[in-house]
């Protein structure tokens, strides 16, 4: 569902400005600058590259695509979690962590995430240390993946202000070609603003959308790496099905709470 209230809102945005362009001007052409946007993507790309590093500038240019991606920590997945961890209970009690190990799927082998903590029950270390150890590991963890964020959030702050520098540049050149003919003034307004509207839709469209959606996508995966860290406490625990599945509940939207009798 990402992907496709992703491409809605993409091709929303394009449709907007498409019918406010082809119903005022016939001249369609204007609006396209190679080098307005050469001027705004360049400079923005310059400063974002200054403030942060060239290989932060590619991870945020990267995560630009993963907007389309579908969100991991959805109402469905998290109830799914829910019921894996009380299967993990009953397992973990009759055959240990490898009675788990043995029930994963491939996907869940290629999860770095659902592996360290096995690896942690396997090191042997208590509840309460492998809460400690597992809360590390989700602060970094996010830090790392908000970092795209924080560059695109930056970016989008760049981008006007590059967009109203190459007016600005425009502006002086339209000045200083005019050589009194002021029936060229309007047409070289016109195309120095354009380096403006492309800095505001790049900030707007592009650049702080994106960094919003990858945000609030890797704090959803914050707050479910939380549930599963308090997930496999308990099992440690070994707490019975009926109080994991509970207790795992409680943190979830009451929509979408699992009920494990309902499975036998």
């Amino acid at each position: 569902m990402t992907f496709l209230s992703t491409l809605a809102g993409i091709l929303g945005a394009i449709a907007l400005f498409v019918y406010a362009i082809t119903t005022n001007t016939d001249n369609y052409l204007m609006f396209l600058s190679p080098s307005s946007v050469a001027m705004v993507f360049g400079g923005t790309a310059a400063a974002t590259i200054i403030s942060y590093s060239m290989k932060d500038f590619i991870v945020a240019t990267v995560s630009l695509f993963h907007t389309f991606s579908n969100e991991k920590a959805t109402h469905a997945n998290m109830k799914a979690d829910v019921k894996r961890f009380v299967q993990w209970s009953q397992e973990f009690r009759q055959g240990g962590l490898a009675a788990i190990v043995a029930t994963l799927t491939d996907a869940e082998k290629k999860n770095p995430f659902l592996m360290h903590c096995l690896e942690l029950i396997g090191a042997g270390y208590s509840p309460k240390d492998f809460k400690y150890l597992v809360a590390g590991r989700i602060e970094a963890d996010f830090t790392r993946s908000t970092q795209g964020a924080k560059v695109l959030h930056t970016m989008a702050g760049y981008a006007p202000a590059f967009g109203m520098a190459g007016t600005i540049i425009g502006l002086i050149i339209m000045l200083d070609n005019m050589q009194g003919d002021l029936t060229a003034l309007g047409k070289g307004l016109a195309l120095a603003l354009i380096t403006t509207l492309y800095g505001v839709l790049l900030a707007q469209l592009v650049f702080r959308p994106a960094a919003v959606h990858i945000f609030k996508k890797q704090e959803g995966e914050f707050f479910r790496h939380q549930v599963w860290c308090q997930g496999f406490i308990y099992i440690l625990e070994k707490q019975d099905s009926l109080t994991i599945q509970d207790r795992m509940n409680a943190l979830l939207n009451p929509k979408y709470y699992y009920d494990f009798s309902q499975d036998s």
